[in-house]
């Protein structure tokens, strides 16, 4: 359809003020049709910024997930207009996962604490009465302590920024057990977008590091690390998507199948990447995996903090 509009149909742009014939503004871009949309141009407009719903979303996703490792080749040999962006893709299905857990996940449930000697539940608690507290040091000496009633406190010198933890942390301590548990809930389903996203280059840091070496043996390998993020960024929608799918439905049989095709996902996207024999391509998979699973672990431990701070 040509950008032309009728002969005379000149129109001064809203946005500018400068005067076409076209439906976009020569200027500015903007359009110079200011007729409301319909519907279904509106909810196309509202999404395009997120994901692309026409031809090009469901494109990405048929290569995506029924040809692994093709849609990174793809964007690796410059081909990228008819698929949408990594960067967008994996927004898309990070936010699409943690509204879906949002939905269906339960409030973590903790026990109230058990009464100590003489029958007081909120007795002074001591280290010697707690064996299982754990401790994490933060900047300048302070230190945050976490005993097994899951009670917080924080150490160290007096100051503006300790008194405020130690307030939030007395409000925390003070909530009902069922309480603490919605709040724990949904700081971690808010802040997980987050984590995930700062975990992602990581894990492209780890995929380059397992494959240094024996570049010459393989000359179509990525060498640099942001062929490595792309990469990363396809394997992480992917199993987003798995996810997601996974949650929803509620059939173990079923979820040990995507499992299974997630792995063997996994191996064939590599091998098609990196090619290399498949046993290595299986071992420094396991290896990634290892790192990647601590990370994430300790990733989700710092997340208490903001969940309780913050929320």
């Amino acid at each position: 359809m040509s950008d032309a509009a009728t002969p005379g149909a000149a129109k001064a742009c809203a946005n500018c003020g400068a005067v076409s014939e076209r439906a976009y503004c020569p200027e500015c871009g903007q359009e110079t049709d200011l007729r409301l949309p319909s519907l279904r141009h509106f909810m196309r407009e509202a999404m395009g910024s997120l994901v692309a719903i026409d031809g090009r979303l469901w494109r990405t996703l048929r290569v995506l997930l029924g040809q692994p490792g093709i849609l990174t080749q793809e964007y690796l040999r410059g081909r990228r207009k008819y698929y949408v962006r990594p960067a967008r893709l994996f927004l898309a299905t990070s936010l699409i996962l943690f509204a879906v857990l949002r939905l269906t996940t339960d409030p973590i449930r903790f026990e109230e604490p058990a009464a100590r000697p003489g029958g007081n539940a909120d007795a002074a608690v001591t280290d010697s009465d707690t064996p299982n507290r754990n401790e994490i040091s933060l900047i300048g000496n302070i230190r945050i302590g976490m005993d097994r009633d899951f009670k917080m406190t924080v150490t160290g010198p007096r100051n503006v920024v300790t008194e405020q933890l130690r307030a939030r942390l007395d409000h925390f301590n003070a909530m009902p057990a069922d309480e603490k548990g919605r709040q724990l809930t949904a700081g971690l389903l808010q802040y997980g977008p987050y984590a995930m996203f700062i975990l992602l280059p990581v894990f492209a840091w780890l995929q380059q590091i397992s494959y240094v070496g024996r570049l010459r043996s393989y000359p179509g390998r990525p060498k640099r690390y942001i062929e490595h993020l792309v990469y990363a960024t396809h394997l992480h929608s992917v199993m987003f998507l798995a996810a997601i799918v996974a949650i929803l439905i509620p059939v173990a049989f079923l979820r040990w199948m995507i499992l299974a095709w997630l792995v063997a996902y996994i191996l064939r996207s590599k091998h098609a990447i990196y090619g290399g024999s498949r046993w290595g391509g299986l071992l420094r998979s396991l290896c990634v995996a290892a790192a990647y699973t601590v990370l994430m672990a300790m990733a989700l431990l710092l997340l208490i903090f903001p969940a309780i701070l913050l929320s």
